[in-house]
């Protein structure tokens, strides 16, 4: 039997380096400090840190211009311009009635000029003839075709279906707003395909220049 601590015969590994003493525990001893866990995160956060210093000073030029260094506010939201009445600064009045027909027609040139929510029911636009190129009011004038002596207008009815007082009404429609005219929808209004409107009217009355008829502009449509 061989001794504690000796060779055993046929055992290339050698003989125990601990000796008699089984108790001795090798240690090794502690790695540097820039071998340590905290030491290699320390180089992988140095590392993000100049990729993205690198990234930002190779995004743009020198020449750029310092902006405000206040708060950036949202931009707004899109205005729905299709729809929306001219702006007059005049107060628009109600005017829905063959009643606030009436009202508009005895106040005479009174109410030239004011803009009044009307229902309308319109036949198609067509080009009406100005007779007296001398007394035409300035608003028509100003839609008019100088040259052919013609406004756009349309023939329509004032007021509701089931009003029994409805009365005639020469709509004026300027170039600009056409487009908002043709899309409101053709209803059956009697036994005659009109379109009903929900407009804005610049109230011109009697007019010389279209055979006394009683007229206004179209100035877009009512929300």
């Amino acid at each position: 039997m061989p001794e504690i601590g000796g060779e055993v015969p046929g055992d290339k590994r050698g003989g125990d380096r601990r000796g008699g003493d089984r108790r001795r525990v090798e240690r090794r001893a502690p790695p540097p400090p820039w071998r340590t866990p905290w030491a290699f995160a320390g180089y992988g956060a140095g590392v993000v840190l100049l990729l993205v210093i690198g990234l930002r000073g190779c995004g743009g030029g020198g020449d750029r211009q310092a902006g405000p260094s206040g708060p950036i506010a949202p931009a707004p939201a899109p205005l729905d311009t299709s729809h929306t009445p001219r702006q007059t600064g005049r107060q628009v009045e109600m005017a829905m009635s063959t009643g606030d027909y009436e009202r508009l027609t005895l106040e005479g040139d009174r109410a030239k000029g004011r803009i009044v929510k009307a229902q309308l029911y319109c036949d198609e636009v067509d080009q009406a003839a100005l007779e007296n190129s001398d007394s035409i009011e300035a608003p028509i004038a100003a839609i008019a075709d100088s040259v052919a002596h013609r406004v756009s207008a349309a023939s329509c009815k004032w007021g509701a279906q089931d009003d029994p007082r409805r009365e005639d009404f020469l709509l004026l429609v300027p170039h600009d707003l056409a487009p908002q005219f043709s899309s409101q929808p053709v209803t059956l209004d009697g036994y005659v395909r009109r379109r009903r409107l929900i407009a804005n009217v610049e109230w011109i009355g009697k007019s010389r220049a279209l055979a006394l008829q009683t007229v206004g502009i179209f100035r877009g449509l009512s929300r």
